[in-house]
């Protein structure tokens, strides 16, 4: 069973750094770890580990959960919130969210604004404009080539579907009946990106696994993949909303 502790674990100097909280998870493993996620501090540890035992092995890695923390924070403040004055991090620029009154509903990028245009907009209604935006933009791009990769490497007759999904942590999903998933979010990125994310699943048509064929395939594709994949991990937070 899982409880709130909170360590208050000194620096070992005479200015002690604030405290924070962590959930202590128990079960039947046999090391001691510790997850963060979200502003939250996790440690896992076996049924037999003891307070002193735990709140000793938080303080050796506290430098390390502090690190952490100060990074989540900064993460948390670049995290996408669709409203008038807000930033919106696309195509790898970013960009202030601008509300402009007008009949017609568009989102256009006018310098270095997004503008998201329509009738007595608030929040909400914004929010709904960039998923149709941003699903349009899927179904007119990442389709159509994911189609045409796929047809390039002899695995067309392969697709059984492609869907556009919001998911929470996938960007792309290929299964062994031939469906191909995207999350249509990823097209705030750059094309660079969303072309390493189509090749990664249309590549998956042709090996199920991560091996080294499959990866092979990918860079005969995209011989940029790692760049993209790492760049794709320091900024995907910027894209959820």
């Amino acid at each position: 069973m899982s409880k709130i502790v909170p360590l208050n674990i000194s620096s070992g100097s005479n200015q002690a750094r604030p405290p924070f909280e962590c959930e202590i998870q128990r079960s039947k493993r046999k090391t001691l770890g510790i997850y963060i996620s979200h502003e939250k501090v996790v440690v896992r540890c076996p049924y037999g580990a003891g307070k002193r035992e735990v709140a000793k092995f938080v303080s050796d890695n506290r430098e390390w959960i502090e690190n952490r923390l100060f990074e989540e924070s900064l993460r948390d403040k670049e995290l996408l919130r669709v409203e008038k004055g807000g930033k919106i991090f696309y195509r790898a620029r970013e960009l202030t969210i601008a509300f402009r009154e007008g009949r017609k509903q568009r989102v256009l990028v006018s310098g270095d604004q997004f503008v998201i245009q329509g009738h007595k907009l608030n929040a909400e209604k914004a929010r709904k404009q960039v998923e149709e935006f941003l699903i349009g933009k899927a179904s007119d791009y990442l389709i159509p080539r994911a189609k045409g990769l796929a047809e390039h490497l002899g695995v067309g007759h392969k697709i059984t579907q492609i869907k556009l999904r919001k998911t929470k942590t996938k960007w792309g999903h290929c299964t062994s009946t031939g469906i191909l998933q995207y999350n249509w979010m990823i097209m705030l990125a750059p094309y660079s990106i969303i072309d390493y994310m189509i090749t990664h699943e249309v590549c998956h048509l042709v090996h199920m696994d991560h091996s080294s064929r499959f990866w092979n395939l990918v860079e005969s594709v995209c011989p940029n993949h790692k760049e993209y994949v790492k760049w794709l991990k320091d900024h995907e937070h910027r894209f959820w909303f």
